[in-house]
């Protein structure tokens, strides 16, 4: 019993004197265990931040270079923005070369093969034709440039073969047209003799028929207001390219602009076309007389847009008529029909009618040879409401000016488009229909700029302003769609008789009765508002601009289907001007290239003959 007591009072006695050391010992070790969880947490925080840090960095860095690559744009987008920046035609081309390497579409150029056209036939036609001017054989070339005087062979004309590659076509179908050209140049320098085998004569007939045969391109500018000027950048781009037609017709603004330029000779057209030969003071005084009445009206624009309109709706201008009876005179003159053809030998025809049977539909120097040019362009662009007749001038043999005869008893308003029947294709009485009678035409290029059909309107190329290439494709096609429609409806209404005159003149195209190529300008919502100004030196420019780059994607197209026309007609020109005995053209001249043609295509394919190129800008001179 005293054992265990002791024993418990020594583990009392243990308990009570360890008890403060073991409480020492733990208090410092918890103190050393919380300065260490301090010292780890805090570096644990700074590492945490320091992370936090970096990764922030990391992802400005990578958004940085997010935005950049989302930002940056490819060789194809900045060629597209280089194709539409583009001033002249040169950069253009240039522009189009590249983008069609960049996009494949220089193979599909070099590949021959397609299923749109005859490949086949038009590669035995080049061979043949090489063939035949390798043995210089006068029959075999004769023999097979009369057998393929066809404008589409073999299909190389349609829309679908200019609509992939931005530069040009296949490279199958330019050779071929250039060779053929080559042919007819070929056949217009060979020597006539009796010795030769080929008379001077026979050589002519050889050409007027192959001319024949092969058919005329007409230049047809259909209205447009102010957005007629169009028209002038057209011409311009054309005539550049060596592609503009001899035969040139207009309606409406059309009309005052095929007549501006079918009294210009060869020499004069290059300074009228940059401009410079548009005379505007009718206008500017009208500007000056118009901001001094418009100073009492708060809104001028206002003042002018509802001027206009009435006057639109009564009279059918929108440009006051006597300014613009006055500028038309200023540039044109008193030149009548004949004059004009007989001064710049391109054949101007205005689109007219009267409220009668029996006179001319279609004024030009065959029709009308005495009329003024002046006076039959503004008869063109009158309404057809019986209080704004419009009477013609013609200049007597001893230079009085005086009305034409048959203005007595008829006035003179835009063409009646009626159909003989609801089956019939066109009405074979429109004014194209005898342009197509009279000068042997089968092909037409319609420049188009009315500004209530432009912008819903797809030219026969889709590189241009076509809902395939636009930014918003839904909604533009949906708009073409809907503007087919509404065509088609009012065609329909048309045919029955149910559209006024001046509805059908405002909303309906004459139908074209042969092949046919349109070109439409690119045409922003904020071009509208130039409705509103008078023409000066400035909306000139932009507007020739704008004609200018309508033209330029179809420079390809244009010459596949009109550098055959321009050779056959330069060589029977230049043979039928030449002495019985001249073994030499007048003038020698050169052909411009396709595109695909690089310099060392054209040393490949030298040879001893005279080779032959196509016309151009400069080579109308001798008509």
């Amino acid at each position: 019993m005293l054992l265990r007591d002791h024993h418990e009072i020594r583990q009392q006695l243990i308990a009570t004197i360890a008890m403060p050391a073991l409480a020492w010992a733990r208090d410092i070790l918890r103190a050393i265990w919380d300065c260490f969880t301090y010292v780890a947490f805090f570096w644990w925080k700074l590492r945490v931040v320091l992370n936090l840090s970096r990764l922030m960095l990391t992802m400005d860095v990578s958004l940085q270079k997010l935005y950049e690559i989302l930002n940056t744009k490819t060789q194809r987008q900045l060629l597209e923005e280089t194709l539409e920046r583009a001033q002249v035609y040169e950069e253009w081309e240039g522009a189009a070369l590249h983008l069609d390497a960049a996009t494949g579409n220089q193979l599909w150029r070099e590949s021959p093969q397609s299923k749109d056209y005859d490949c086949n036939l038009i590669h035995v036609r080049v061979g043949r034709i090489e063939q035949a001017l390798e043995e210089e054989d006068l029959d075999s070339i004769l023999r097979v440039l009369r057998n393929g005087l066809v404008r589409n062979i073999g299909n190389i004309t349609i829309p679908k073969l200019y609509n992939r590659a931005y530069a040009g076509t296949k490279v199958l179908i330019e050779d071929y047209v250039t060779r053929v050209a080559e042919t007819v140049k070929w056949v217009a320098e060979y020597p006539a003799g009796p010795s030769t085998g080929l008379t001077g004569q026979q050589k002519l007939e050889v050409l007027h028929d192959a001319r024949l045969a092969f058919g005329r391109s007409c230049l047809v500018l259909q209205g447009g207001s102010i957005f007629g000027l169009c028209h002038i950048g057209v011409v311009k781009a054309l005539h550049a390219r060596g592609l503009l037609p001899r035969i040139i017709s207009g309606t409406a603004t059309g009309a005052l602009m095929a007549a501006l330029v079918g009294v210009h000779s060869q020499e004069e057209l290059p300074k009228f076309l940059s401009g410079d030969g548009i005379d505007l003071s009718a206008f500017t005084d009208a500007s000056e007389n118009a901001s001094e009445d418009a100073q009492s009206f708060s809104y001028g624009w206002l003042s002018t847009l509802a001027r206009r309109a009435q006057r639109f709706l009564n009279y059918g201008y929108i440009l006051d008529i006597k300014v613009l009876e006055e500028c038309v005179r200023d540039n044109v003159g008193d030149l009548t029909f004949d004059e004009a053809y007989q001064r710049s030998k391109k054949i101007l025809n205005i689109t007219i009618t009267a409220s009668g049977s029996g006179v001319p539909s279609l004024l030009n120097y065959l029709t009308a040879p005495n009329v003024l040019v002046w006076s039959a362009a503004m008869a063109s662009n009158a309404s057809d409401a019986r209080s704004s007749p419009v009477k013609l001038l013609c200049k007597t043999s001893s230079g009085e000016i005086q009305p034409w005869i048959v203005s007595k008893e008829y006035s003179f308003r835009p063409k009646k488009r009626v159909m003989s029947s609801p089956s019939t294709e066109y009405d074979r009485d429109t004014p194209l229909s005898r342009v197509a009678e009279q000068f042997n035409v089968n092909h037409f290029i319609i420049s188009q700029a009315r500004p209530y059909i432009a912008p819903f309107l797809a030219p026969s190329l889709d590189h241009s302003n076509s809902w395939r290439t636009s930014k918003q494709p839904i909604m533009t096609g949906v708009m073409h769609l809907l503007m087919l429609e509404v065509q088609h409806r009012l065609s329909q209404m048309d045919t029955l008789g149910l559209l006024s005159p001046g509805l059908r003149r405002l909303l309906l195209d004459e139908r074209v009765p042969a092949a046919s190529w349109t070109l439409v300008p690119q045409v922003r919502l904020a071009d509208f508002a130039r409705l509103l100004r008078n023409p000066n030196r400035q909306e000139v420019d932009y507007w020739i601009q704008k004609g200018e780059r309508s033209v330029w994607p179809a420079v390809c197209a244009l010459r596949v289907r009109y550098c055959i026309e321009a050779e056959l007609d330069q060589a029977y020109q230049v043979v039928r001007r030449r002495k019985p005995f001249d073994a030499m053209p007048v003038e020698p001249y050169q052909l411009p290239k396709f595109a695909s043609q690089a310099a060392g295509f054209e040393e490949q394919r030298k040879r001893k003959r005279p080779r032959a190129v196509s016309m151009g800008a400069e080579d109308f001179k001798h008509l």
